[in-house]
This record gives structure tokens, sequence and C-alpha cells, in this order.
């Protein structure tokens, strides 16, 4: 299976026509997937964090691919589908604890290539940018592009690269220009400003990211130019009100459980 994801992957940037739920993080929360794949139509657009810190990582990554596979759904890599998060987040114990001690080597090593090979960020509809983390800054610290994305290269099982680490890791933040980041070297905060160059530079609205915590399932920042969605209850997260996104012509939050239009916080201080 793992093989055939890393022969079905097409680059870091996907470009993607249609209407799409978009999920966020699900940190091995298969209760949630499987709630989401009967009550919902595809196809599904998955922000990336499939694994750590819930029990379920295998089986929720593994329903993920198989939807990618049969061409239901598109899976963009998280912050946590890293060697480095692995270890410590908690996949590569119940790997080992799932398949034996002498299989789950080998076996995160295939799933080691195949995060390396999953998309870093999705255009969708040409109005929308999907990404996990958030918008990466070069050298002068404006805004990368999704071209400069698209052409990383180089060694991704454990992102080095400057623009790939930051799409994976970024936060926006109450500023205008940006700041370090709490979560430590190499990661920054982005500010309004930042925001809008990207938007102006590609002519879209919105960017849809996961990755931040937020009790309520979602949040919105920069005047709505940003929507944060997390979607687990599993592990630590088990009093999120998990929410969805749907992504046509606009993006609407809804509550997973309701259905209903999901109440998001503008501009929460996420640290």
């Amino acid at each position: 299976m793992l093989h055939r994801v890393r022969e079905k992957s097409q680059g870091l940037v996907a470009a993607l026509e249609g209407r799409y739920v978009v999920v966020g993080d699900l940190h091995g929360d298969y209760k949630t997937l499987q709630q989401l794949l009967r009550e919902w139509e595809g196809p599904y657009l998955f922000l990336g964090d499939y694994v750590d810190r819930g029990d379920n990582g295998l089986e929720v990554v593994t329903e993920v691919f198989r939807l990618f596979i049969e061409g239901r759904a598109v899976a963009l890599r998280g912050n946590h589908e890293s060697p480095m998060m692995n270890y410590d987040g908690g996949f590569q114990d119940e790997l080992c604890d799932k398949l034996g001690r002498g299989r789950c080597g080998a076996v995160y090593r295939e799933f080691e290539k195949t995060f390396a090979r999953l998309p870093l960020a999705a255009l969708l509809n040409g109005k929308f940018v999907a990404l996990h983390g958030g918008i990466p800054l070069r050298d002068d610290m404006t805004p990368a592009t999704l071209e400069e994305i698209g052409k990383v290269s180089g060694d991704l099982a454990e992102p080095t690269d400057p623009i790939a680490f930051q799409t994976l890791w970024n936060d926006p933040c109450i500023c205008e220009d940006y700041a370090p980041s709490p979560r430590g070297p190499g990661a920054w905060l982005f500010g309004r400003r930042i925001t809008q160059l990207f938007h102006n530079k590609h002519s879209t609205v919105t960017v849809i990211r996961g990755h931040t915590y937020i009790p309520e399932g979602c949040a919105t920042h920069h005047d709505g130019a940003v929507v944060t969605i997390f979607t687990s209850s599993a592990g630590p997260y088990r009093k999120t009100k998990t929410r969805i996104a749907i992504v046509d012509d606009q993006i609407e939050v809804l509550d997973l459980a309701t259905k209903q239009p999901a109440k998001c916080p503008q501009d929460p201080d996420l640290f």
C-alpha cells in the first residue's frame, strides 16, 4: 500500500478542482474518521497529522491512504509525518505494539519514505490554499510562493529545507509581520501583512490549515484570510468540538456532529 501511495504521488503542491470536505488533524482518532466517512460524502482533503498522541494512528493513516489510492481523497503532510515526531509522539511504538518488534522497524521505514512524498500544500479552485502549518518565509522574511514550495528538493524524510519545515510548522499570530515561534528554532509566527502579501501574489482568498489545537475546533485569523480546522477528539484532545470544512466556491466550517455552521473564535491567542 505504501509503495502504491508513493507511485501515485504527483509533487509537493496539488492542484485541485471541485467540492472537498476538508479534515483537520486526526492524531489517531479512528472513531471520528469512521463517523466522517459514514456521514459526509467525499472527496476529502486531509490536512495532515494522522498519527501520534491518539491510539489508532495506524488505522487512521491506513484508511486515509486507502482513500487516496482509490482517488477519493488527497492527503497532505503534517508536521507529525516525520521520524522526529513519531519517535516521541507514539507512532513508532504503536507500530511495534501492533506489528511486533521484528517487523515494525522495516514497516516504519516504508512509512518514512511515503511521508516524504506527500504534498506540502494544495491550491483548491484557484482560490484557497490548503496546508498543514502556515505560510513559509524566505530569508528576507517575505512570504514564499506555492511555486517555491513545489520546488523544494533534497531528502524530505526529516524536512530540513526551511520552506518545507515552515509550511509544516508555522502558525498565524496577532501581529502585522512575523515573530519567532514558541514551537522552537526554525518555525515562525506570521502576521496580517504576510498573509495579505501571500494572497496578493496568488490571487487567493483563504489559507486553510490545521496544526493548532483549538478546543472549539476552528478559528479564523487575519479577518478570515486564514482558517484553522481541528478534527481530533482522541487522547489529549477528548474535549474538542470536532470541525470540518466544506470548500467549493466558498468555505463553510461545520460541526461534525450536528452538521450545523460552527462558531469559530476570531484571532485567538494561540500561545
